[in-house]
């Protein structure tokens, strides 16, 4: 629910300090809430704002945790204690030494600077941006975004600040201004026994997990859908006898509702069966003007994500959540394993790690003028890896902390959120089942539907189709428009502009507020046996392209955040 700057300076701060960051938190607030008042602490060196502060803050002295604990951990706000287990950004500090603290896949992402005389760390890099003053454009997003659709792993827009790597720490030394950093590296490691023992323990592990949280269900929701994640989180918190109080929502398209397999029918049906209360929000397409919706998603999500199919109402759902009184969300987001893969490319495809290479409408992109494009070391195929336990790391380690939690980046100004299935006990313990285990979490579904009443599990979703959204045209026309301004050719060639332009298309009305229509494309991908796909996929790599519309919306992103941390809209 909230967003956080917190500073630390070798000297004493200026007299100005608590008027710059009460000015910083308005402008990273969204436009569409009236928020509770900023929390601004200023001290002879050290000074912190929280945006929108709620009761689920814990802040002990300088030291703040934003998000939720796991655990006990009366030590938590010591620098060099034991790192306590939950979803969270953990800054800590003393007179000594500040640490930032990810968790286990860095799934509340926290940004640093550092000069000669300031520390600045932010679960906001915009906000460091507005702290430090300038900008100096890190041109290593562009073939990330164009690629991935987010600005890379690890990349932050301005290339001054750095990123927190899951399960990390870094370390200020207050005395000599030096910085180190703590990191444990995600390791996948079979545990060589049958599947019976690995169903045990990782039932054990979940169990011990929900035995250990404990909300006030009366202000939390869990969103649910009608596949297995938020099921299992609802099948748990049953079984522990806490869903008295809960209550669930869904969003979608209002056409999804009378799709039988969809999310939105099924999730209704399933939160029926738990006698928990529910509420579906529409996200079709606001009324409010495009411009303003496009805005408020790059304010708060700060262009780390294309993913605008689920925000174009407006960000109305969080508004209302807010508004009603609610505090935070209970995310299903989790790591027990992904698609079954073949090759490097599915591998590397199935945790949404492409390259520009892999597509053929951008194979040529370096004669664009556009950046290499390279895999960070920590990223590649380590030696005696499955290829399966590759993926696998690949979406801990990159789809995670940077998908993933820009997803989360969009909604923390208007709520908290917990996630419960990225435990660090729960992680660790799927890092060690062997690969048929995790090949598309055969394992946590047995566990999901041993526990599920009767209902069954949807097969498509609520929510409309990325590249369908793009395809509404007064989002086109945005699109357009950017990409022929004079500002567009600072950062692209003519030439790369002009080939997406002649390829931008606007769909009807119905096709793009359509979640996902039936075709006999649709109906092969749900038949096919997996292996079978990623065969043709592989077969297929050289034919592979990225949307036009998609790619438009995406150097839209670019342009647009380029302007924004400019100062320039």
């Amino acid at each position: 629910m909230a967003k956080t700057i917190w500073i630390c300076s070798r000297k004493e701060l200026p007299r100005d300090t608590k008027d710059k960051i009460h000015s910083v938190c308005d402008k990273i607030t969204p436009d569409n809430i009236t928020p509770l008042p900023h929390k601004v602490v200023t001290n002879t060196k050290v000074a912190y704002g929280i945006t929108n502060p709620q009761d689920t803050l814990i802040i002990k002295d300088n030291s703040l945790m934003l998000g939720m604990l796991f655990e006990e951990a009366d030590n938590w706000h010591i620098p060099g204690v034991k790192h306590p287990d939950g979803s969270f950004a953990l800054i800590r500090d003393n007179d000594d030494f500040c640490e930032l603290v990810t968790d286990a896949v860095a799934s509340r992402t926290i940004w640093y600077y550092k000069n000669d005389d300031l520390f600045v760390a932010s679960t906001s890099q915009r906000a460091i941006i507005l702290f430090i003053g300038g900008f100096e454009f890190n041109k290593r997003t562009i073939p990330w975004m164009l690629a991935t659709g987010c600005p890379g792993p690890q990349y932050s827009w301005d290339k001054r600040i750095n990123m927190v790597p899951p399960d990390s720490a870094v370390i200020l030394n207050k005395h000599d201004w030096s910085i180190q950093m703590k990191q444990t590296p995600i390791v996948f490691e079979e545990v060589k026994k049958d599947n019976k023992f690995h169903e045990e323990k990782l039932k054990q592990t979940l169990e011990s997990t929900f035995n250990s949280i404990d909300f006030d269900f009366s202000d939390w929701v869990l969103p649910l859908s009608g596949g297995f994640d938020s099921r299992g989180i609802l099948c748990f918190l049953k079984q522990k006898g806490k869903t008295d109080n809960l209550k669930t929502v869904t969003w979608g398209l209002k056409s999804s509702l009378k799709q039988r397999k969809n999310d939105a029918f099924i999730a209704k049906k399933l939160a029926e069966a738990f006698n928990v209360s529910h509420q579906y929000f529409y996200t079709n397409l606001s009324d409010e003007p495009t411009e303003k919706i496009l805005h408020r998603f790059l304010i708060n999500g700060e262009g780390r994500l294309d993913n605008f199919a689920a925000y174009m109402d407006g960000f109305h759902i969080w508004k209302a959540l807010l508004e009603n009184g609610f505090k935070g969300i209970i995310r299903g987001d989790e790591g027990f394993g992904w698609r079954e893969v073949s090759s490097p490319l599915t591998a590397r495809l199935s945790a949404g790690l492409g390259l520009c290479s892999d597509y053929s409408n951008l194979k040529e992109y370096r004669k664009y003028d556009i950046p290499e494009q390279e895999i960070p070391d920590d990223l590649l195929q380590r030696e005696n890896e499955s290829i399966k336990q590759w993926a696998d790391r690949l979406y801990h380690g990159f789809h995670l902390p940077a998908i993933l939690a820009a997803l989360s980046d969009l909604k923390l100004s208007y709520v908290e959120i917990a996630n419960p299935l990225l435990s660090k006990r729960i992680l660790l313990q799927a890092r060690q089942l062997p690969d048929h285990l995790r090949n598309d979490k055969a394992l946590y579904k047995k566990i999901v539907k041993s526990m599920s009443p009767k209902v069954p599990f949807a097969t498509r979703h609520a929510e409309a189709l990325l590249p369908n959204s793009v395809k509404q045209k007064r989002v086109v026309d945005l699109i357009k428009k950017e990409l022929e301004s004079d500002f567009a050719k600072e950062i692209f060639s003519e030439e790369f502009l002009n080939q997406i332009i002649k390829n931008l298309r606007i769909a009807d009305d119905q096709k793009s507020n359509e979640a996902k229509p039936f075709s006999i494309k649709l109906l092969l991908k749900q038949i096919l046996p997996v292996s079978i796909k990623n065969y043709l996929k592989d077969r297929a790599s050289s034919k592979l392209s990225i949307d036009y519309n998609l790619l438009g919306f995406r150097a839209f992103i670019i342009l647009r955040m380029n302007k924004l941390l400019k100062k320039q809209i």
